[in-house]
């Protein structure tokens, strides 16, 4: 971040403008972020898919997962379809149920793609071997023909995918997560001395998302977080009882839902 963000050169920029103005002043800060990815409750890590094909290639996922969003759908759906060898268009993803996929973890501590993915994926690797005996004997035939193939032979075409998220130990042990995100950012603010009013000017932010499923979600879900992040730190007030809010019984949170606070 420090080679994207020309850290160097702007940080004598900004010397160089706090010089010149009394009132006006900028600074540069650099934060860097690892993040665990796994439930640090071990029961947590695991996930389920189901995966329908039907005779007309199309394909029906079915995850554990609750798209709110973040993409998760797309995903699961590109997934199924670069496994099964289907266009995109074929693959639908219904909402998520528990008559469907039972027991299902929470989406948090950003480990759904992975494990709702990896569910996904296994369902697919079970329909695939199904069919790798038509693609042998018909290797022109649409994802319709191979489907319609194996129907008429009585191949199961339904597949339950199922996924634990390998060598970790939960919290207190030796490896509570499988693996780290790592990232950074630079942020460039200037600030009016005498008001307090203050901008962001620029910033940029490096994230290591490994050999990623759709980048633009990706980048998506990296820019939502800073401004989410940001609007936390610079709009959130929250109002608690206290001598400047007698109206409020003591110690109690009154800015706690929609009616009372405006989110950031």
């Amino acid at each position: 971040v420090q080679q994207a963000g020309g850290l160097e050169a702007r940080l004598k920029a900004v010397e160089e403008f706090n010089a010149a103005h009394r009132f006006r002043k900028r600074g540069l800060a650099a934060t860097p972020t690892k993040f665990g990815i796994s439930f640090t409750a071990l029961m947590l890590n695991q996930a389920g898919a189901l995966v329908h094909l039907y005779t007309d290639g199309t394909c029906l996922v079915t995850h554990g997962g609750v798209e709110m969003g973040q993409g998760l759908h797309t995903k699961m759906a590109q997934i199924a379809a670069q496994n099964l060898g289907i266009p995109l268009a074929n693959v639908f993803v219904a909402e998520t149920s528990t008559d469907k996929v039972p027991n299902s973890s929470p989406t948090a501590a950003s480990a759904s793609s992975d494990m709702y993915g990896a569910a996904v994926l296994d369902a697919c690797d079970q329909l695939s071997t199904r069919l790798a005996p038509y693609r042998a004997r018909m290797p022109d035939a649409t994802p319709r023909e191979l489907a319609h193939a194996a129907w008429l032979d009585r191949v199961d075409l339904c597949a339950h995918g199922f996924y634990t998220t390998p060598d970790i130990t939960g919290f207190g042990g030796a490896t509570p997560f499988n693996y780290f995100c790592f990232g950074s950012s630079v942020s460039e603010v200037e600030l009016d001395c005498l008001t307090g009013d203050f901008h962001l000017l620029r910033t940029d932010i490096v994230m290591d998302v490994g050999n990623p499923i759709n980048p633009a979600i990706d980048i998506g879900q990296v820019e939502g977080g800073f401004v989410q992040g940001l609007g936390w730190l610079c709009i959130e007030e929250l109002v608690w009882g206290d001598k400047q809010h007698v109206w409020v019984p003591p110690g109690h949170l009154f800015t706690k839902g929609p009616g009372t606070y405006k989110i950031p």
